[in-house]
């Protein structure tokens, strides 16, 4: 009896230890984990909570100045393309003033009162040694006096031609020294560019002008006033030929048809681009004869302005 106790007692404590073996395997049986438990789990406890809110804050501060940096960027371009867009602009409005001058007042003249047929043919930028000669004998042929605003730092470099300008009856206006966009400039520099170049037309023909052509037709209200002061009849144009624009011939002659008008003033070059001017040149008999045909007599601008 005593040995089947025994037996059942032995069997009761092996079953008892069996089963809390099974228990603590199932403990400690492996669990898959993510990567980022993983990293969490690799973390010693003592740093969990340790972990630098300063530096969580610098790399925010880091990010967002990334962020500020690519905004400057970006508004540093943005402003470079406006101001690149005005620069240009401003650059194609100064090489569009002969179309349209940058003046309003009424101390400028661009053409006569238009009670009479009258006409006047203007020639810029001279002088200089091919063209001004070719256009002044097609000017003889039919007994026509222009008148020619030289520019100072030609007729500096080109004085006889001048000089033969002047000879054969037509009337001379200063167009500045050196051809500068007066909106531009100072007082100072203004009144340099033409008394300079009146003071060398006066010492190669022994007499004053008092005509005065602003580059580019482009002057400001107190410029006007201002060259005024200084004793000249500003003067413009009330026909534009577009010759400085490489304006065919024919082209030239339709401007013309449509813009001529009596006491009109036309607007042509001698000096500038060859080819420009030698369709001027090529174009202007034609020109010519057709206002003729349409009743118009040639005079000077002096004339046409009663000066």
């Amino acid at each position: 009896m005593k040995k089947w106790i025994f037996l059942i007692v032995v069997v009761s404590i092996l079953s008892m230890l069996f089963v809390g073996c099974t228990t603590v395997g199932a403990v400690n049986l492996p669990v898959d984990l993510n990567d980022d438990e993983k990293q969490i789990e690799n973390i010693p406890p003592d740093k969990i909570e340790g972990i630098d809110d300063n530096k969580i804050n610098d790399e925010e501060k880091t990010n967002q100045d990334e962020i500020n940096v690519e905004i400057e960027i970006d508004e540093k371009n943005n402003n470079d393309k406006i101001n690149d867009t005005a620069n240009q602009s401003e650059s194609e409005n100064k090489a569009d003033q002969d179309k349209k001058p940058d003046i309003v007042d009424s101390k400028i003249h661009y053409s006569g009162d238009g009670s009479k047929k009258l006409v006047a043919l203007t020639f810029d930028d001279g002088p200089e040694s091919k063209y001004t000669s070719q256009i002044m004998d097609i000017l003889d042929q039919y007994n026509i006096k222009a008148t020619f605003f030289v520019i100072g730092q030609n007729a500096e470099k080109y004085p006889e031609v001048l000089k033969s300008i002047h000879g054969k009856g037509h009337e001379i206006g200063n167009h500045s020294w050196s051809h500068k966009y007066f909106p531009k400039l100072s007082k100072k520099e203004v009144e340099k560019e033409i008394l300079m170049t009146e003071e060398l037309i006066t010492d190669i023909l022994g007499e004053h002008s008092a005509l005065f052509r602003p580059p580019y037709g482009a002057l400001k209200k107190q410029g006007i006033e201002f060259v005024n002061s200084l004793g000249y009849n500003v003067v413009n144009w009330s026909v534009d030929t577009r010759d400085w624009a490489g304006t065919s011939g024919e082209q030239m002659m339709k401007y013309v048809q449509q813009q001529l008008k009596p006491g009109g003033i036309v607007l042509m070059h001698n000096a500038g681009n060859p080819k420009s001017v030698k369709n001027t040149v090529d174009t202007l008999p034609k020109m010519i004869e057709w206002i003729k045909e349409q009743g118009y007599e040639f005079v000077t601008v002096s004339e046409i302005l009663d000066l």
